[in-house]
């Protein structure tokens, strides 16, 4: 009985702090996203879930094609950035900060929203172009405004059916059903 008490009693320890600990990977970095997505006028849960799928909170992480940081900023966005705010050059480490990262990664993410202001979903090509790039993006936005939405199809739905990258398209997906249940956990 009492092998049985001591068990119980690890096991609820180990949930308690795998809880603990999942609790403070997925909020310890909310005042910085809410903070850059309020100066650049984007929605939290956005940035948040944008965040989420592209490093899980992970402020060191590098990408494949030299992204950096927990908003995989590229050397071309943030001297894109440097260019258009004034700010002065960002070397590797600096793109690795925090701060300066979802900053960057906000700057950006407002742009692209602000370029497809106009589209139907802004948000949807926003990230299409945040992850396949402005030319791709552009691309799948023609085609889908060429073809009609049918009635038992959603606007979310018709427009991913003009993106032919599968890894996009169910990246677009995931962050935008994320930042709409708003569970960054799992």
């Amino acid at each position: 009985m009492r092998r049985v008490t001591i068990t119980v009693a690890l096991l609820l320890l180990i949930a308690a702090a795998s809880i603990g600990w999942l609790k403070y990977h997925t909020s310890r970095y909310d005042f910085i996203i809410s903070q850059a997505a309020a100066r650049n006028g984007l929605d939290f849960d956005l940035v948040k879930a944008l965040i989420y799928e592209e490093s899980w909170f992970r402020a060191n992480i590098k990408g494949g094609a030299g992204e950096l940081g927990l908003m995989q900023i590229t050397a071309a966005a943030a001297s894109d950035f440097t260019t258009h705010t004034g700010f002065p050059p960002i070397g590797d480490s600096q793109r690795m900060e925090p701060e300066l990262n979802v900053e960057i990664g906000c700057w950006y993410l407002k742009r692209s929203i602000d370029r497809y202001k106009k589209s139907p979903y802004p948000a949807l090509f926003a990230l299409l172009r945040y992850n396949a790039g402005e030319k791709r993006a552009d691309a799948w936005l023609q085609l889908a405004l060429n073809n009609p939405r049918q009635d038992d199809v959603s606007e979310e739905d018709h427009y991913l059916s003009a993106v032919d990258f599968p890894k996009t398209r169910a990246y677009a997906r995931r962050i935008l059903a994320r930042a709409k249940s708003r569970n960054y956990w799992f």
